[in-house]
């Protein structure tokens, strides 16, 4: 009888940390947009590569900037998150 009033917990348990992790791992696919001012690097017919206060290059589209300009441009910010895990 011990056993079976400690089982009903245990599978709570297991069932709520599934859902967590589930739950934590959808969230990471969804995007999530920042807005700032970033500088133009070059044009061309598919978007403007842009640079961010910090440092990253990152492709945008559409722009019809010039190079040297600086724009408001929002993209997802889990590019940036990426890279970073993908670069040595």
């Amino acid at each position: 009888m011990g056993k079976r009033k400690l089982a009903k917990p245990i599978i709570i348990s297991v069932l709520v940390v599934i859902a967590i992790v589930v739950t934590l791992t959808f969230l990471s696919f969804l995007p999530h947009n920042v807005t700032e001012s970033v500088t133009v690097i070059t044009v061309d017919q598919t978007g403007c590569t842009i640079q961010t206060y910090d440092k990253f290059i990152l492709k945008i589209k559409p722009c019809d900037a010039k190079p040297g300009e600086t724009i408001t441009a929002t993209y997802d910010e889990k590019m940036k998150e990426r890279f970073r895990a993908t670069t040595p």
